[in-house]
């Protein structure tokens, strides 16, 4: 009997050591599970962290659309997308840590109880995550074109299919539109402190509805040289609803490190003096007078505003450079604002066959709303459109020149959104660097599929290429129907 007192007491004695060593190996302070909504507002950090980033490993569009080259280190802006991954590492940042994490917090949120909110502004939350999906797929289909999309998101399909960019498109408009019909303006959406755009609540829902008819709007004129009923279909439902003055889509950022803004991270807290602005924007503006120059956060050089060269090593000290005195940790991002949303209905109205109209006016307030949301004054811009070279009926060019070229001045620091527009209106006319890498003899039209794909999804990726016409950067997506040789 002793015996058998002595083995339990011992294996009581051991048991209770296992327990006490796994309980070291548990840590306290993690939460044992995450809201849906922390996990939707970490994913858009995540979103607008890489589509405003000036790190060159992964985000080129500022070098692409020539906002700024590099100093010593100009390989990006001769459009080299494989000595730095930038194509694996938008892909991979987009679907990994953005859509997979929306992904998840809409099933967290659809299984969770209603916890004391109304069924309808569960709706809105889960329409808000959708929307920002539409916007992040409709973005990896605009950068690279055909792209895993039905088999995507499921570890159980490690080799996803590449579809159809086209047929992605129209899906995603038809998953924006159910979004929209399934919200309702009367309640709340991710509620306070989880939503960093709108705030959250009852009023932030309208904007949410008006920023997705912006979104759906431009989706749609992406479409307008491509299936030119269906974008008159998608627009002129979208366009009545779009953003009004004062709307905008934006982002502000904390003081505080991992939460600083992606443009002060790399800039200043990098310590580092890689770019300049160049030439290519800066000569235009200093013709024109343009008051934006004054509050883009430039330096002068002997008094003037002095651009680099694309592709070409430029000194730092020698060139019109970000003030990094000016940059502040907590300066917001632009998805899209009311500028955007009137350079969108000036074009429709110049296409002549769309319900909006006035192409002029639609111009005039999108310039004017450009000055004015970086600080210039409403005289400042009245004076700029007064001039002949600016004003719609007088500006040199089609429509597509006027409004190309103002809509490059007005996306300054918008990579994406300017590249997107470059490639759509084919201005303002930009010369691609001569001294490029061997394969990519222009501006790329769009980014290359990630070497990864090759290795680790060779007959999908394989099949893709093929598609679109070769995997090149210089392989028109299936929307653009006029390029130019960026060389000549």
């Amino acid at each position: 009997m002793k015996k058998i007192l002595i083995i339990l007491t011992v294996f009581m004695v051991v048991l209770s050591a296992c327990q006490k060593l796994e309980d070291l190996n548990k840590n306290t302070k993690d939460f044992t599970t995450v809201p849906g909504e922390g996990i939707y507002n970490g994913a858009i950090r995540n979103l607008l962290n890489q589509m405003y980033t000036f790190n060159v490993n992964n985000n080129n569009t500022q070098l692409y659309m020539q906002y700024f080259a590099e100093t010593t280190y100009p390989d990006e802006s001769r459009y080299d997308m494989v000595t730095r991954p930038v194509p694996a590492n938008h892909m991979n940042a987009l679907y990994r840590t953005v859509l997979m994490n929306l992904k998840d917090a809409a099933n967290v949120l659809t299984a969770a109880p209603l916890g004391g909110i109304d069924a309808k502004q569960r709706k809105n939350q889960l329409a808000i995550i959708e929307i920002m999906a539409v916007y992040t797929w409709s973005n990896l289909v605009e950068t690279f074109g055909d792209m895993p999309y039905t088999e995507a998101l499921d570890f159980g399909i490690p080799s996803p299919k590449y579809d159809d960019a086209f047929t992605i498109y129209k899906a995603l408009l038809t998953r924006l539109d159910a979004a929209l019909a399934s919200m309702d303006p009367a309640f709340g959406g991710m509620g306070t402190g989880y939503d960093n755009i709108y705030g959250g609540g009852v009023a932030g829902t309208a904007k949410w509805i008006r920023f997705a008819n912006t979104l759906k709007m431009r989706m749609g004129l992406v479409l307008a040289d491509k299936d030119p009923a269906l974008s008159k279909t998608i627009v002129d439902a979208a366009e009545p609803k779009a953003f009004v003055a004062g709307d905008k889509c934006a982002l502000t950022y904390l003081s505080a490190s991992p939460n600083q803004n992606p443009v002060y991270t790399e800039v200043v807290v990098s310590g580092r003096f890689d770019f300049v602005v160049t030439s290519s924007i800066t000569d235009p503006m200093n013709t024109l007078n343009d008051p934006r120059r004054n509050y883009y956060l430039w330096t002068k050089v002997d008094d003037t505003y002095k651009g680099g060269a694309q592709g070409m090593p430029n000194s730092y000290a020698s060139f019109t450079h970000l003030d990094n005195a000016k940059l502040k940790s907590e300066s917001e991002v632009v998805v899209m604002d009311y500028a955007e949303a009137e350079f969108l209905r000036a074009e429709a109205a110049a296409r002549a066959t769309y319900a909006v109209t006035d192409a002029a006016t639609h111009y005039n307030n999108a310039i004017k709303a450009s000055i004015t949301s970086w600080g210039g004054t409403t005289a400042e811009a009245d004076t700029y459109l007064a001039q002949p070279a600016v004003a719609y009926a007088t500006a040199t060019g089609t429509w597509k020149q006027k409004i190309g070229e103002q809509a490059y001045y007005a996306y300054y620091m918008r990579g994406f959104t300017s590249w997107l527009t470059w490639r759509r209106l084919d201005y303002p006319r930009l010369k691609g660097a001569e001294k490029h890498v061997a394969e990519v003899a222009g501006i790329p039209l769009r980014y290359s599929y990630p070497v990864s794909e090759q290795t680790l999804n060779g007959t999908n990726y394989k099949a893709a290429a093929a598609a679109i016409g070769g995997d090149n950067a210089l392989t028109k997506l299936f929307w653009d129907k006029e390029s130019y040789d960026t060389l000549k």
